[in-house]
């Protein structure tokens, strides 16, 4: 497959977290829809690399580590009558672990899918002159992305 363009990216959160960590238990889901998305943040974590200075014999060593799942911002369009948006916001006022995570479905144009488990760490409106107003969405990743081919 070649180039695709970001245009047509599609978010989805559910409240509800999957039953298993895996592409059945992430399916089993129901996403309502994030509209007027404007970026998305990274759809998979990184690798951390541990390392190790071997004075005897003046060599560095790598080892790979823990996966660290990231954080990152969405933006959108604000729209208060959005029930996607609506959801985010209401995770990231929520006082509790439970009531701010949230599962989150990312669709590409091919029809490929990013499934991820964020907390909600805020849900800021933003405006400035001459420009939409916009929300700036704060995640906090946690476990391994889970892609699952169109």
């Amino acid at each position: 497959m070649g180039l695709q363009s970001s245009v047509g990216i599609k978010v989805g959160v559910s409240a509800t977290m999957p039953a298993t960590h895996d592409s059945v238990g992430f399916a089993a889901l129901t996403f309502i829809n994030c509209g007027k998305l404007n970026g998305a943040p990274a759809m998979t974590g990184t690798k951390d690399v541990a390392t190790f200075d071997d004075l005897s014999t003046g060599e560095e060593w790598k080892l790979v580590d823990i996966l660290r799942a990231g954080n990152g911002d969405m933006s959108y369009g604000y729209d208060a009558e959005d029930t996607g948006q609506a959801a985010l916001e209401t995770a990231a006022e929520s006082a509790t672990d439970d009531g701010s995570k949230v599962a989150l479905e990312f669709t590409l144009n091919n029809g490929t899918k990013y499934y991820r488990l964020a907390i909600i760490t805020s849900y800021t409106p933003e405006g400035s002159v001459g420009n939409v107003l916009m929300a700036t969405v704060g995640t906090e990743f946690y476990r391994k992305h889970i892609k699952v081919a169109a």
